[in-house]
């Protein structure tokens, strides 16, 4: 009876681990914008723009296809806002069940031995094809513990094993996150490991708040012929203006994806824009894009056999106005 006492925790427990695994991998990709601020440093490092200072930064999360790590595997890389070129962390984050005791996810950290090779890799899926288990190197002693809290996922390292290399192994580093749905948390602390006195202390939050994003809906209309007057209506989609995303099939079996961005849109310096992606799946680069004032309440894309229109909602009335 004990023997089966253990064998029916062990298969109810399974699936539950599991299950945290997926909503993690599913709720962590995205852009977050946030604002880090430095509490104290103590010499040259990421974080050396001087104490009590603020700076915008980007974080970037995208899920990428690397059987031979795992079967939820991340790409994470961030960078100040204006610079996404010039990014400053890339790893890759393999996500499995916590071992019993433990319970939620353990995230495996892995960095690249030749880190630009592989820039922007969540935009550059061919750049998969070459990228091998002997192109990475584990972070020891510096896996995330997460822990599912309602909606959110918060927890961080482990002990004194994540050892910042930049010091002699002198040091270690503490790192906590939240990751949720409209919160993205985090704070890098730098310690002595004899005496754990407290050399650097980072934290970065949201800059923009998913509540402040706009909604807005769309209406896609499809011709086989490619003639205007042939359009037909084909799909009605809802997406915020901040990364919202939504998918949908063409009759003739395209796979496509729609994305709008507004301040999220990491890539573009010097001004902010509304911004309308159409991707195939297929393919490593947009098929469509069009671009307008940010403030602008409506946005279309036009390739003849397929339009998509797409008007903000008023949250007062619901009026939709320009996807009607």
């Amino acid at each position: 009876m004990l023997l089966l006492a253990s064998v029916a925790v062990a298969v109810t427990a399974g699936p539950v681990l599991t299950s945290d695994v997926d909503s993690l991998a599913k709720l962590w990709p995205g852009v977050r914008d946030s604002t880090e601020e430095v509490f104290l440093t103590s010499g040259p490092s990421v974080a050396a723009w001087g104490e009590a200072s603020e700076k915008r930064v980007r974080t970037v999360v995208a899920p990428v296809e690397a059987p031979w790590l795992g079967r939820h595997v991340l790409y994470l890389e961030e960078f100040l806002h204006d610079d996404p070129d010039s990014i400053r962390r890339q790893l890759l984050l393999d996500l499995q069940p916590a071992e019993p005791p433990a319970v939620g996810v353990r995230v495996r950290l892995y960095s690249f031995k030749e880190p630009q090779r592989w820039f922007h890799l969540n935009r550059r899926p061919q750049l998969l094809t070459n990228l091998h288990r002997s192109e990475v190197v584990k972070a020891e002693g510096c896996d995330l513990m997460l822990r599912k809290e309602g909606d959110q996922f918060t927890g961080g390292t482990v002990g004194r094993g994540c050892i910042d290399i930049r010091d002699g192994g002198k040091r270690y580093v503490e790192y906590r996150v939240v990751v949720g749905e409209d919160l993205y948390w985090y704070r890098r602390r730098v310690l002595l490991r004899k005496s754990n006195d407290l050399q650097e202390e980072v934290f970065g939050f949201n800059f923009f708040e998913l509540n402040d994003a706009r909604l807005f809906a769309c209406r896609v209309d499809w011709s086989s012929t490619g003639r205007k007057s042939d359009l037909r209506p084909l799909a009605k989609l809802e997406l915020h203006d901040q990364g919202g995303k939504a998918r949908f099939v063409t009759p003739d079996g395209r796979k496509l994806e729609l994305t709008l961005h507004s301040q999220d849109w990491p890539f573009v310096a010097d001004r902010d824009a509304l911004i309308l992606l159409l991707q195939d799946e297929v393919q490593s680069t947009p098929l469509a894009s069009a671009w307008t004032e940010i403030d602008s309440d409506d946005i279309t894309i036009n390739l003849g056999w397929l339009q998509i229109a797409c008007g903000s909602l008023v949250g007062a009335t619901d009026e939709m106005f320009a996807a009607r």
